[in-house]
Protein backbone atom coordinates (compact mmCIF):
# COMPACT_ATOMS: atom_id res chain seq x y z
CA UNK A 1 0.00 0.00 0.00
CA UNK A 2 1.53 3.54 -1.12
CA UNK A 3 1.92 6.27 1.08
CA UNK A 4 -1.01 8.77 -0.23
CA UNK A 5 -3.50 5.15 0.14
CA UNK A 6 -2.43 5.69 3.90
CA UNK A 7 -2.54 9.00 4.39
CA UNK A 8 -5.93 8.85 2.79
CA UNK A 9 -7.61 6.01 4.93
CA UNK A 10 -6.20 7.43 8.00
CA UNK A 11 -8.15 10.54 7.57
CA UNK A 12 -11.05 8.41 6.68
CA UNK A 13 -11.06 5.92 9.70
CA UNK A 14 -12.15 8.76 12.19
CA UNK A 15 -14.98 9.80 10.59
CA UNK A 16 -16.04 6.82 9.51
CA UNK A 17 -15.96 5.35 13.28
CA UNK A 18 -17.72 8.46 14.36
CA UNK A 19 -20.45 7.78 12.20
CA UNK A 20 -21.34 4.21 12.86
CA UNK A 21 -21.22 5.46 16.24
CA UNK A 22 -23.40 7.89 15.93
CA UNK A 23 -25.76 6.92 13.16
CA UNK A 24 -26.30 3.37 15.22
CA UNK A 25 -27.22 5.33 18.26
CA UNK A 26 -29.66 7.62 16.56
CA UNK A 27 -31.68 4.58 14.93
CA UNK A 28 -31.58 2.08 17.76
CA UNK A 29 -32.63 5.19 19.65
CA UNK A 30 -35.74 5.63 17.58
CA UNK A 31 -36.45 2.44 17.09
CA UNK A 32 -35.89 0.29 20.93
CA UNK A 33 -35.18 2.25 23.38
CA UNK A 34 -38.56 3.12 24.94
CA UNK A 35 -39.01 -0.94 24.53
CA UNK A 36 -35.77 -1.18 26.46
CA UNK A 37 -36.71 0.80 29.04
CA UNK A 38 -40.66 -0.88 29.30
CA UNK A 39 -39.01 -4.56 29.22
CA UNK A 40 -36.21 -3.34 32.14
CA UNK A 41 -39.36 -1.93 34.01
CA UNK A 42 -40.70 -5.41 33.81
CA UNK A 43 -38.47 -7.17 35.22
CA UNK A 44 -36.08 -8.08 32.27
CA UNK A 45 -32.30 -8.44 33.96
CA UNK A 46 -30.11 -5.81 32.23
CA UNK A 47 -27.46 -8.26 31.58
CA UNK A 48 -30.37 -9.65 29.14
CA UNK A 49 -31.37 -6.52 28.04
CA UNK A 50 -27.34 -5.46 27.06
CA UNK A 51 -27.70 -8.64 25.09
CA UNK A 52 -30.63 -8.44 23.53
CA UNK A 53 -29.04 -4.85 22.58
CA UNK A 54 -25.99 -6.89 20.73
CA UNK A 55 -28.07 -9.16 18.79
CA UNK A 56 -30.02 -6.29 17.45
CA UNK A 57 -27.07 -4.27 16.27
CA UNK A 58 -26.24 -5.68 12.98
CA UNK A 59 -29.65 -5.11 11.47
CA UNK A 60 -29.28 -1.56 12.42
CA UNK A 61 -25.69 -1.05 10.77
CA UNK A 62 -26.41 -2.64 8.03
CA UNK A 63 -28.48 0.77 7.67
CA UNK A 64 -25.58 2.62 8.80
CA UNK A 65 -22.85 1.61 7.49
CA UNK A 66 -23.58 3.77 4.37
CA UNK A 67 -24.16 6.77 5.48
CA UNK A 68 -20.89 6.56 8.16
CA UNK A 69 -19.28 5.93 4.53
CA UNK A 70 -20.71 9.24 2.69
CA UNK A 71 -19.59 10.99 6.22
CA UNK A 72 -16.53 10.06 6.27
CA UNK A 73 -15.64 10.79 2.95
CA UNK A 74 -16.86 13.85 2.83
CA UNK A 75 -15.07 15.26 6.47
CA UNK A 76 -11.92 13.00 5.46
CA UNK A 77 -11.10 14.49 1.46
CA UNK A 78 -13.12 17.98 2.94
CA UNK A 79 -10.23 17.91 5.57
CA UNK A 80 -7.02 17.17 2.95
CA UNK A 81 -8.89 19.94 0.65
CA UNK A 82 -8.95 22.39 3.35
CA UNK A 83 -5.00 21.95 4.46
CA UNK A 84 -3.99 22.26 0.26
CA UNK A 85 -2.90 18.54 0.71
CA UNK A 86 -5.18 17.46 -2.12
CA UNK A 87 -3.15 20.54 -4.27
CA UNK A 88 0.26 19.11 -2.86
CA UNK A 89 -0.92 16.02 -4.25
CA UNK A 90 -1.71 17.84 -7.64
CA UNK A 91 1.54 19.54 -7.56
CA UNK A 92 3.16 16.44 -7.61
CA UNK A 93 1.93 14.40 -10.20
CA UNK A 94 -1.19 12.56 -8.32
CA UNK A 95 -4.43 12.94 -10.40
CA UNK A 96 -8.07 13.33 -8.83
CA UNK A 97 -8.88 9.48 -10.29
CA UNK A 98 -5.81 8.15 -7.66
CA UNK A 99 -7.02 9.85 -4.90
CA UNK A 100 -10.50 8.56 -5.25
CA UNK A 101 -9.00 4.88 -5.44
CA UNK A 102 -8.52 4.02 -2.12
CA UNK A 103 -12.17 5.79 -1.22
CA UNK A 104 -13.95 3.62 -3.96
CA UNK A 105 -12.00 0.09 -2.28
CA UNK A 106 -13.26 1.52 1.38
CA UNK A 107 -16.79 1.56 -0.51
CA UNK A 108 -16.70 -1.72 -2.25
CA UNK A 109 -15.72 -3.22 1.12
CA UNK A 110 -18.11 -1.31 3.22
CA UNK A 111 -20.50 -3.01 0.69
CA UNK A 112 -19.06 -6.17 1.30
CA UNK A 113 -19.59 -6.04 4.95
CA UNK A 114 -23.03 -4.68 5.02
CA UNK A 115 -23.96 -8.11 2.32
CA UNK A 116 -22.32 -10.38 4.92
CA UNK A 117 -24.14 -9.00 7.74
CA UNK A 118 -27.26 -9.01 5.69
CA UNK A 119 -26.96 -12.90 5.31
CA UNK A 120 -25.01 -14.76 7.66
CA UNK A 121 -25.08 -12.86 10.58
CA UNK A 122 -28.30 -10.25 10.88
CA UNK A 123 -31.19 -12.46 10.24
CA UNK A 124 -30.00 -15.09 12.92
CA UNK A 125 -28.77 -12.57 15.23
CA UNK A 126 -32.75 -10.52 15.18
CA UNK A 127 -34.15 -14.20 15.47
CA UNK A 128 -32.76 -14.85 18.67
CA UNK A 129 -33.47 -11.66 20.00
CA UNK A 130 -36.48 -12.28 19.72
CA UNK A 131 -36.60 -15.69 21.43
CA UNK A 132 -34.89 -14.10 24.61
CA UNK A 133 -37.57 -11.36 24.34
CA UNK A 134 -40.19 -14.04 24.38
CA UNK A 135 -38.89 -16.28 27.01
CA UNK A 136 -38.31 -13.64 29.34
CA UNK A 137 -41.38 -11.27 29.15
CA UNK A 138 -43.63 -14.69 29.30
CA UNK A 139 -44.69 -14.20 25.45
CA UNK A 140 -45.44 -16.05 22.88
CA UNK A 141 -42.55 -16.67 20.23
CA UNK A 142 -43.09 -16.16 17.10
CA UNK A 143 -42.77 -20.19 16.15
CA UNK A 144 -44.69 -20.84 18.87
CA UNK A 145 -47.45 -18.81 17.32
CA UNK A 146 -50.51 -20.45 16.22
CA UNK A 147 -51.31 -20.66 11.96
CA UNK A 148 -53.78 -22.47 9.69
CA UNK A 149 -52.60 -23.57 6.57
CA UNK A 150 -54.27 -25.23 3.14
CA UNK A 151 -53.00 -27.94 1.42
CA UNK A 152 -54.71 -28.49 -2.11
CA UNK A 153 -52.62 -31.55 -2.50
CA UNK A 154 -54.60 -33.28 0.19
CA UNK A 155 -57.97 -31.22 0.17
CA UNK A 156 -56.85 -30.77 3.91
CA UNK A 157 -56.90 -27.55 6.51
CA UNK A 158 -54.26 -27.27 9.24
CA UNK A 159 -54.67 -25.72 12.17
CA UNK A 160 -51.48 -25.46 14.14
CA UNK A 161 -52.55 -23.98 17.93
CA UNK A 162 -49.07 -24.86 19.63
CA UNK A 163 -46.63 -23.59 17.08
CA UNK A 164 -43.57 -25.62 15.09
CA UNK A 165 -40.38 -26.66 16.38
CA UNK A 166 -38.87 -26.78 12.68
CA UNK A 167 -35.33 -27.86 14.32
CA UNK A 168 -36.84 -31.02 15.57
CA UNK A 169 -39.83 -31.45 13.08
CA UNK A 170 -42.22 -30.83 15.61
CA UNK A 171 -45.93 -29.23 15.48
CA UNK A 172 -48.18 -29.12 19.00
CA UNK A 173 -51.60 -29.38 19.31
CA UNK A 174 -52.35 -29.71 15.63
CA UNK A 175 -55.94 -30.12 13.92
CA UNK A 176 -56.18 -31.74 10.36
CA UNK A 177 -59.50 -31.05 9.14
CA UNK A 178 -59.18 -33.71 5.59
CA UNK A 179 -62.16 -32.79 2.87
CA UNK A 180 -64.28 -34.55 0.83
CA UNK A 181 -65.31 -31.63 -1.75
CA UNK A 182 -66.19 -29.33 0.13
CA UNK A 183 -67.64 -30.57 2.96
CA UNK A 184 -65.45 -32.32 5.80
CA UNK A 185 -64.59 -35.78 6.25
CA UNK A 186 -62.40 -36.45 8.43
CA UNK A 187 -60.92 -34.60 11.66
CA UNK A 188 -57.98 -35.54 13.12
CA UNK A 189 -56.62 -34.08 16.66
CA UNK A 190 -53.29 -35.01 17.52
CA UNK A 191 -51.02 -33.27 20.99
CA UNK A 192 -47.76 -33.57 18.98
CA UNK A 193 -47.11 -34.18 15.21
CA UNK A 194 -43.72 -35.58 14.58
CA UNK A 195 -42.00 -34.99 10.87
CA UNK A 196 -41.38 -39.03 8.86
CA UNK A 197 -39.21 -37.79 6.47
CA UNK A 198 -36.48 -36.48 9.19
CA UNK A 199 -35.60 -39.84 8.37
CA UNK A 200 -37.13 -41.12 5.54
CA UNK A 201 -36.94 -38.71 2.23
CA UNK A 202 -39.78 -41.20 0.55
CA UNK A 203 -41.85 -40.06 3.70
CA UNK A 204 -41.13 -35.96 3.15
CA UNK A 205 -45.05 -35.02 3.64
CA UNK A 206 -45.91 -37.62 6.11
CA UNK A 207 -46.18 -36.93 10.00
CA UNK A 208 -46.58 -39.69 13.01
CA UNK A 209 -49.13 -38.23 14.98
CA UNK A 210 -49.23 -39.03 19.07
CA UNK A 211 -51.89 -38.78 21.56
CA UNK A 212 -55.33 -38.24 19.91
CA UNK A 213 -58.16 -39.23 17.93
CA UNK A 214 -59.62 -38.94 14.40
CA UNK A 215 -63.46 -39.03 13.87
CA UNK A 216 -65.19 -39.23 10.45
CA UNK A 217 -67.73 -36.69 9.48
CA UNK A 218 -71.40 -37.10 7.75
CA UNK A 219 -71.65 -40.55 8.26
CA UNK A 220 -73.78 -42.59 10.86
CA UNK A 221 -71.42 -44.21 12.76
CA UNK A 222 -69.96 -41.90 14.66
CA UNK A 223 -67.08 -43.44 16.40
CA UNK A 224 -63.70 -41.90 17.35
CA UNK A 225 -60.58 -43.91 16.91
CA UNK A 226 -57.92 -42.81 19.69
CA UNK A 227 -54.46 -43.27 19.27
CA UNK A 228 -51.79 -42.78 21.80
CA UNK A 229 -47.71 -42.88 22.59
CA UNK A 230 -47.63 -46.65 21.83
CA UNK A 231 -50.12 -46.52 19.43
CA UNK A 232 -49.76 -44.10 16.52
CA UNK A 233 -51.05 -43.02 13.56
CA UNK A 234 -49.53 -41.37 10.65
CA UNK A 235 -51.10 -38.91 8.05
CA UNK A 236 -49.96 -37.28 4.90
CA UNK A 237 -50.90 -33.86 5.05
CA UNK A 238 -48.57 -32.58 1.68
CA UNK A 239 -46.32 -30.12 4.00
CA UNK A 240 -42.81 -30.75 5.57
CA UNK A 241 -41.21 -28.37 8.15
CA UNK A 242 -39.71 -26.02 5.15
CA UNK A 243 -43.42 -25.44 3.87
CA UNK A 244 -44.50 -24.59 7.29
CA UNK A 245 -41.80 -22.16 8.23
CA UNK A 246 -41.97 -20.37 5.05
CA UNK A 247 -45.94 -19.81 5.57
CA UNK A 248 -45.01 -18.22 8.93
CA UNK A 249 -42.54 -15.94 7.62
CA UNK A 250 -45.20 -14.72 5.32
CA UNK A 251 -46.89 -13.75 7.91
CA UNK A 252 -44.34 -11.61 9.74
CA UNK A 253 -44.62 -8.08 9.46
CA UNK A 254 -40.79 -7.64 9.51
CA UNK A 255 -39.97 -9.91 6.50
CA UNK A 256 -36.93 -7.24 5.95
CA UNK A 257 -34.93 -8.78 8.59
CA UNK A 258 -34.83 -11.89 6.18
CA UNK A 259 -31.63 -12.96 4.29
CA UNK A 260 -31.58 -12.42 0.55
CA UNK A 261 -31.35 -16.37 0.24
CA UNK A 262 -34.94 -16.25 2.70
CA UNK A 263 -36.76 -14.09 0.89
CA UNK A 264 -36.08 -15.83 -2.28
CA UNK A 265 -37.92 -19.56 -0.68
CA UNK A 266 -40.60 -17.16 0.54
CA UNK A 267 -41.23 -15.68 -2.48
CA UNK A 268 -40.92 -19.09 -4.65
CA UNK A 269 -43.48 -20.53 -1.91
CA UNK A 270 -46.10 -17.49 -2.00
CA UNK A 271 -46.14 -17.72 -5.64
CA UNK A 272 -46.82 -21.57 -5.96
CA UNK A 273 -49.55 -20.61 -3.20
CA UNK A 274 -50.96 -17.37 -5.03
CA UNK A 275 -53.42 -16.55 -2.10
CA UNK A 276 -51.32 -13.17 -1.19
CA UNK A 277 -52.39 -10.01 -3.23
CA UNK A 278 -49.88 -9.04 -6.09
CA UNK A 279 -48.74 -5.87 -4.50
CA UNK A 280 -47.58 -7.88 -1.29
CA UNK A 281 -45.62 -10.19 -3.70
CA UNK A 282 -44.02 -7.53 -4.99
CA UNK A 283 -43.25 -5.83 -1.71
CA UNK A 284 -41.38 -8.84 -0.59
CA UNK A 285 -39.37 -9.05 -4.13
CA UNK A 286 -38.07 -5.45 -3.46
CA UNK A 287 -37.17 -6.40 0.18
CA UNK A 288 -35.12 -9.32 -1.68
CA UNK A 289 -33.59 -6.95 -4.03
CA UNK A 290 -32.98 -4.39 -1.59
CA UNK A 291 -30.63 -7.16 0.30
CA UNK A 292 -27.96 -6.24 -2.51
CA UNK A 293 -29.00 -2.51 -3.48
CA UNK A 294 -29.02 -0.86 0.30
CA UNK A 295 -25.51 -2.50 0.91
CA UNK A 296 -24.46 -1.05 -2.52
CA UNK A 297 -25.54 2.07 -1.77
CA UNK A 298 -21.97 2.42 -0.02
CA UNK A 299 -20.29 2.64 -3.06
CA UNK A 300 -22.30 5.11 -4.40
CA UNK A 301 -21.92 7.42 -1.49
CA UNK A 302 -18.08 7.55 -1.82
CA UNK A 303 -18.54 7.71 -5.43
CA UNK A 304 -20.25 11.06 -4.61
CA UNK A 305 -18.68 12.08 -1.47
CA UNK A 306 -15.06 11.78 -3.26
CA UNK A 307 -15.44 14.84 -5.68
CA UNK A 308 -17.90 17.03 -3.53
CA UNK A 309 -14.95 16.91 -0.85
CA UNK A 310 -12.78 18.98 -2.42
CA UNK A 311 -13.39 22.29 -1.72
CA UNK A 312 -10.82 25.00 -2.63
CA UNK A 313 -11.37 26.51 0.39
CA UNK A 314 -11.27 26.56 4.26
CA UNK A 315 -14.49 25.23 5.67
CA UNK A 316 -15.27 23.42 8.97
CA UNK A 317 -16.18 19.63 9.64
CA UNK A 318 -19.57 20.93 9.44
CA UNK A 319 -20.01 21.18 5.80
CA UNK A 320 -19.36 17.81 5.49
CA UNK A 321 -21.77 16.78 7.97
CA UNK A 322 -24.54 18.93 6.38
CA UNK A 323 -23.91 17.79 3.13
CA UNK A 324 -24.05 14.25 3.79
CA UNK A 325 -27.53 15.05 5.45
CA UNK A 326 -28.16 16.31 2.41
CA UNK A 327 -27.24 13.38 -0.05
CA UNK A 328 -28.47 10.77 2.22
CA UNK A 329 -32.53 12.50 2.21
CA UNK A 330 -31.53 13.25 -1.82
CA UNK A 331 -31.14 8.83 -2.29
CA UNK A 332 -34.09 7.87 0.49
CA UNK A 333 -36.80 10.19 -1.41
CA UNK A 334 -35.31 8.73 -4.58
CA UNK A 335 -35.19 4.77 -3.52
CA UNK A 336 -38.80 5.37 -1.52
CA UNK A 337 -40.35 6.70 -4.78
CA UNK A 338 -38.97 3.59 -6.82
CA UNK A 339 -39.61 1.43 -4.36
CA UNK A 340 -42.81 2.37 -4.40
CA UNK A 341 -43.91 2.14 -8.14
CA UNK A 342 -41.95 -1.18 -7.54
CA UNK A 343 -44.48 -2.82 -5.40
CA UNK A 344 -47.42 -0.93 -7.53
CA UNK A 345 -46.48 -2.74 -10.35
CA UNK A 346 -45.37 0.34 -12.44
CA UNK A 347 -41.77 -0.78 -12.74
CA UNK A 348 -40.20 -4.32 -12.54
CA UNK A 349 -39.14 -5.10 -8.72
CA UNK A 350 -35.10 -5.02 -9.25
CA UNK A 351 -35.38 -2.03 -10.91
CA UNK A 352 -37.30 0.11 -8.28
CA UNK A 353 -34.32 -1.51 -5.58
CA UNK A 354 -31.74 -0.30 -7.98
CA UNK A 355 -32.66 2.61 -9.87
CA UNK A 356 -31.11 4.94 -6.96
CA UNK A 357 -28.05 3.52 -6.92
CA UNK A 358 -27.62 3.21 -10.65
CA UNK A 359 -28.66 7.47 -10.82
CA UNK A 360 -26.26 7.60 -7.70
CA UNK A 361 -23.26 5.82 -9.75
CA UNK A 362 -23.51 7.88 -12.86
CA UNK A 363 -23.53 11.12 -10.43
CA UNK A 364 -20.76 10.25 -8.66
CA UNK A 365 -19.25 9.51 -12.51
CA UNK A 366 -20.14 12.83 -13.58
CA UNK A 367 -19.18 14.65 -10.26
CA UNK A 368 -15.29 12.61 -10.50
CA UNK A 369 -15.20 14.01 -14.24
CA UNK A 370 -15.48 17.48 -13.28
CA UNK A 371 -13.34 17.67 -10.69
CA UNK A 372 -10.79 15.61 -12.35
CA UNK A 373 -10.41 18.65 -15.24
Amino acid sequence: MKLVDKQILRELLGPFVFGVAAFTSVFFAGAYLLKLTNWVMNGMPLLTAAWIVILLLPSIIVYTLPMSTLLAVLMGVGRLSADSEVVALYASGVSFYRIAMPIIGTGLAVSGVSIFLNELISPQAYERSQQIQAEVLKQTAPAAQPFTVRDDTTNSLIFVKGGMDARNGVLCNVTVTQFAGDKPAVIIYAERAVWAGMTDEARKYRWTLYDGWSQLVGTDSAAIQTFSEFRTKEVDIGKGPKQFSLYQRSLQRDTDKLSFAQLSELIAYVKAHPDRPQDQIRRLEVDRWNKLALPLSSLVFAMIAAPLGVRPHRSSSGVGFGLSILVIFIYWMLWHYTSALAIQGYIPTSTGAFLADVVGIAAGIALMRRTAR
